[in-house]
């Protein structure tokens, strides 16, 4: 298993996961529903675009030239008045459900750390649904601990 920048030839790999991401997270929070049923083709469309966002960085898990996971990266500013001025935030890591519990998720963001070590960053934050137990087990094993939460209302 190598990890490594995506590439435009991963995009139909990625968004197969990017259909599994949406199958997870079905009904979960009304600000990431999206607006058009995910189809393979409208996310190789999405990945395409994602690839290529000088602000987004995906990093892959290729085993023999097909994609078992991805890590999305993010360097977000923090508002002016606070001492950390830029923190590492990762927006999404997914697996491939068969390749999960071979430990591809802790290589992706070992390799994602370092990408964030490597710009200087002394923090980095995810954002983790209730509902997605899976995540909630295995993020603490990895060294993220409960910080906050989000809370949601409809007006």
């Amino acid at each position: 298993m190598r990890i490594r920048k995506a590439i435009m030839k991963d995009k139909e790999g990625l968004a197969k996961l990017y259909l599994q991401f949406w199958e997870a997270h079905p009904n979960i929070d009304p600000l990431i529903s999206i607006k058009k049923k995910p189809t393979l083709k409208n996310q190789i469309k999405a990945a395409a675009k994602d690839i290529k966002k000088k602000d987004e960085h995906y990093l892959i898990a290729d085993d023999h030239g097909r994609v078992a996971g991805f890590i999305e990266l993010h360097i977000k500013k923090n508002h002016k008045m606070f001492k950390v001025s830029r923190f590492g935030y990762i927006n999404s890591l997914v697996v491939d459900k068969k390749y999960r519990k071979k430990g591809i998720a802790r290589l992706l963001l070992k390799e994602g750390l370092k990408f964030f070590k490597a710009r200087k960053m002394k923090y980095v934050r995810t954002n983790i649904y209730f509902s997605n137990k899976a995540a909630i087990k295995v993020w603490p094993k990895m060294g993220f601990r409960k910080e906050s939460m989000f809370m949601l209302k409809k007006i």
